[in-house]
């Protein structure tokens, strides 16, 4: 076979589909996704699965043994079989596989390299808009879940995607706030450490759903892999690849938060970091990266007056389709509903941030009605932002 240029530059010179079909058995393969990731960079077509040439010279410009680059081939040949099952299954999931030689698959990703992922499993449309990343601890007190919404919900609310990683705390508080901002238009992506149809964490899918609906979900990994605690830190290289810029709220400092965020500084990305208590664990790992640099996440809109010029481009552009969205009936809300609802959500996280209250206390305090009071606390209470006690009071979490 005559040598070929070991990129994915010119799909017409090869069967688009066979390609698309080697690359969804690749990724299919239990082993080491580094090397799995690089090889598919440089896979010329289906057929090279099985030729010793390409296995030699891939295993010869990545450095690494023939023997584990020949297994690798065999395992995604043994997976052949199994493609169309599983993209049978994903249609039927309502999701799509975006693989690298597709148009839709994000360009962002690029920057990435050997690394980036050969393919992506979507459920919900993942659009260009500038992204965000807000991350942080599972164990996130009630000030890093109030900070987290309160930077979600207002920088979706000017247009930018916030993406994160689904897991609790900070990183699903921050996927609700944006549902919740631009009277329930903002936008979200997760990026996931399992496969589509697992429901992780637990008792997650209504909110699963909802980003689906208005975002998008979004793994590297195929239908049915459950979580494994190494998926995490490989999945935080997607996050840290599709925002162009950073945030982390209340991380330790052995948090795979951390990973992500030096992550995003090898990309070239910008990093915030939100300060807390000096006595606090969680705040240990935000302090050590504004220690070494990153900039401190004060306040969202003194963060949205410094987005790089090319950022504000595009919000600018989208201007007008976020405008015909709202106006299409994605939400019964005018503006100023939009803007209360928000106002109410906040003003009963900051009502609570002393202790706990009935809803009456609450309605009197914000002088608003007990009976969207007590919807706005079911939200929350959904949302894993409060918690109800006995005696029908209600309280921040704390973890």
């Amino acid at each position: 076979m005559a040598d070929e240029p070991d990129c994915h530059s010119d799909v017409h010179e090869t069967n688009h589909q066979e390609i698309r079909r080697a690359l969804i058995a690749l990724n299919m393969v239990h082993e080491d996704r580094g090397l799995l990731c690089a090889v598919a960079q440089s896979l010329p077509a289906e057929r090279d699965l099985a030729c010793d040439r390409f296995a030699s010279r891939a295993a010869g410009s990545l450095e690494a043994p023939v023997d584990k680059v020949r297994e690798t081939l065999r395992a995604a040949r043994g997976c052949l079989e199994s493609v169309g099952e599983q993209d049978a299954r994903v249609r039927e999931a309502g999701a799509t596989i975006v693989t690298l030689v597709d148009a839709g698959y994000p360009r962002a990703l690029a920057d990435l390299g050997l690394h980036a992922p050969p393919v992506l499993y979507v459920r919900g449309k993942l659009g260009e808009s500038p992204g965000l990343a807000i991350v942080g601890s599972r164990k996130a007190d009630a000030y890093g879940l109030e900070v987290a919404s309160w930077f979600a919900r207002r920088l979706a609310a000017a247009g930018l995607t916030i993406i994160s990683g689904f897991a609790r705390g900070i990183d699903q508080a921050a996927h609700r706030a944006a549902l919740s901002a631009r009277a329930g238009t903002g936008r979200t992506v997760a990026v996931l450490g399992c496969g589509l149809d697992v429901d992780y964490p637990r008792n997650s899918r209504r909110t699963a759903a909802e980003i689906a609906r208005r975002g998008s979900l979004v793994t590297e990994f195929p239908l049915g892999w459950q979580p494994r605690p190494w998926h995490f830190p490989i999945r935080n290289r997607i996050i840290a690849a599709l925002g162009f810029a950073s945030i982390v709220v209340r991380a330790a400092s052995r948090s795979g938060s951390l990973i992500t965020a030096r992550l995003a500084l090898d990309l070239g990305r910008e990093v915030y970091a939100v300060p807390g208590s000096v006595l606090s664990r969680e705040s240990a790992g935000a302090h050590l990266l504004l220690r070494d640099g990153a900039i401190p996440a004060l306040d969202p809109d003194a963060l949205l007056e410094t987005l790089p010029t090319a950022v504000l481009e595009a919000l600018e552009r989208e201007a007008p389709e976020r405008s015909a969205g709202n106006a299409s009936g994605a939400s019964s809300l005018t503006p100023a509903e939009a803007g209360s609802a928000d106002n109410e959500v906040d003003g009963l996280l900051v009502a609570l941030r002393n202790g706990a209250r009935t809803p009456e206390e609450l309605a009197s305090r914000l002088e608003r009605p007990i009976p969207g009071v007590l919807a706005t606390l079911a939200r929350l209470e959904i949302d894993g932002l409060v918690r109800r006690y006995d005696g029908a009071n209600y309280a921040l979490m704390t973890r």
